[in-house]
């Protein structure tokens, strides 16, 4: 998964950021290896009791953030309210205040943000009275504590279209650093964290509500030959590394569906037991992001390769450890070091204009009134 995340993603737009969540040791060393460009779920709690349960406590996250930094990879961490509620030990305190403790925590520990708006607890916050309020609330506190905010909307709470459209709203509009910790790419069917506020059936309908805003929400209008070709072109190069590197090989009959398929229920059958295979022949053989580059190169996706090893580069530099740092397809850092939040009150701060304004409004389902 890490690699076809990092090789696809470049496909679609250099200088994509790519994690893959998992166990801690073996994201840790997916990252390391430069098979992931940063790394996120290092879960922090705002009780001594659930860090305890989770085998963990602030101390050794503060040390597992320092040996990701150590290798040049950004980090963010992970909380949000309710998750002590759930591990049954809020000692009486309001989950607002225990999601403060997290978020300082976090700043403690020297992560240059979080990931928090209640996030896979949001059925806990989302079900009590003033719960979503409360969500804007510590997605707040992380932003007057400077630390990039990722403000979740990613886990599904209601099956209300309105209620889970209602909620988005309140970082949609005034913005964060990412409005969504995860909006998934699939539909809800394949989507392994219990389904997202947001998912491949509702791309049409946030493009319409960045138009309608002037809002700039992340995502940009494509037509259905761009992504056919990017889709395409990523599984092709997927294909190549594979069988460069000797790993379960990807058929030209896979890649042509994966190519046009909607979700998994379109895609051909895997050998599931040659795939995990080939996932422990990569740890074994200490297959690193150069051993890819190299891959890519030597089957004529010298384009791809140049895209994974300015990724790679990144880890020297350091400037994409920043704080809410992202690149630009060409690769340059912008962060809140070199583009910092000058909003100072109406008529100040970012506005959408220029050229990212008219790719906004480009949707392709527009009517144009000289057809008519």
């Amino acid at each position: 998964s890490a690699m076809a995340l990092l090789i696809g993603s470049q496909v679609g737009r250099p200088g994509v950021l790519t994690q893959c969540s998992a166990e801690e040791a073996t994201e840790l060393e997916l990252g390391i290896r430069g098979l992931t460009t940063y790394a996120e779920t290092l879960s922090v709690y705002g009780t001594e009791k659930v860090f305890i349960d989770g085998d963990d406590t602030p101390y050794s996250k503060a040390f597992l953030n320092s040996a990701y930094a150590s290798r040049g990879l950004k980090v963010r961490f992970t909380s949000g309210s309710g998750s002590e509620v759930l591990m049954g030990s809020s000692e009486k305190k309001s989950m607002l205040y225990l999601e403060c403790r997290c978020l300082f925590v976090t700043k403690g520990a020297g992560s240059q943000g979080i990931q928090n708006g209640s996030v896979s607890c949001i059925g806990v916050t989302g079900s009590v009275p003033a719960g979503i309020r409360e969500v804007l609330a510590e997605n707040l506190v992380a932003a007057l504590l400077g630390l990039e905010c990722a403000s979740s909307n990613d886990q599904s709470f209601s099956n209300s279209d309105m209620r889970r459209t209602a909620r988005t709203m309140l970082e949609f509009l005034p913005g964060t650093d990412f409005i969504f910790s995860g909006y998934a790419a699939e539909p809800n069917y394949d989507n392994m964290f219990a389904g997202s506020n947001f998912d491949a059936e509702d791309f049409d309908d946030y493009n319409v509500l960045q138009r309608d805003m002037q809002v700039d929400g992340g995502l940009r209008p494509v037509t259905e030959e761009q992504v056919i070709h990017v889709r395409n072109k990523a599984a092709r190069a997927v294909q190549a590394v594979f069988r460069n590197l000797g790993l379960s090989p990807v058929s030209d009959e896979q890649v042509e569906a994966v190519t046009y398929a909607h979700g998994s229920k379109d895609t051909l059958p895997r050998d599931v037991t040659a795939d995990l295979a080939a996932a422990e022949d990569v740890l074994k053989r200490g297959i690193t992001g150069i051993d890819v580059v190299k891959a890519l190169a030597e089957t004529g996706f010298e384009d791809v390769a140049a895209s994974v090893l300015n990724m790679l580069k990144q880890r020297v530099a350091g400037d994409y450890m920043q704080t809410a740092a992202i690149l630009d397809r060409d690769f340059h850092v912008l962060s809140g070091v070199n583009t910092p939040n000058d909003y100072m009150g109406p008529g100040t701060g970012y506005r959408v204009d220029g050229e990212r304004w008219e790719e906004i409004k480009q949707i392709p389902h527009i009517i144009n009134p000289k057809d008519i």
